[in-house]
């Protein structure tokens, strides 16, 4: 969901605070989210692109090279990422089932 008043195409960095907040549900953070970001976003070799990762989603402050998929793959020359992550949390939602169990005790 993004935040923030939006910017101009064109216009200079007014410093306001905006960006895009993720959540993201599920049942198995290890088998789920964990595996995209690490293995899908910051390794490319998963799809066998080599060992770049993603300018979008991987970490901030490094170079890296975009692939492009193809018969040779492509590359963009090197480019910084374009995200910047400010903070993340990992919080527990527990079902019915969990919260009845804990009610029970």
């Amino acid at each position: 969901m993004p935040y923030g008043p939006p910017l101009a195409d064109g216009a200079p960095d007014d410093g306001a605070a905006r960006g895009l907040l993720f959540v993201c549900l599920q049942a198995s953070i290890a088998r789920q989210f964990e595996i995209v970001q690490a293995q899908w976003c910051n390794d490319g070799n998963a799809f066998g692109l080599g060992a770049e990762a993603d300018p979008i989603a991987a970490p901030a402050g490094r170079a890296m090279r975009h692939v492009i998929d193809g018969r040779p793959p492509r590359f963009v020359s090197l480019m910084r990422s374009c995200v910047e992550c400010r903070g993340g949390e990992y919080l527990l939602v527990p079902s019915i089932g969990a919260l009845r169990a804990l009610a029970g005790l």
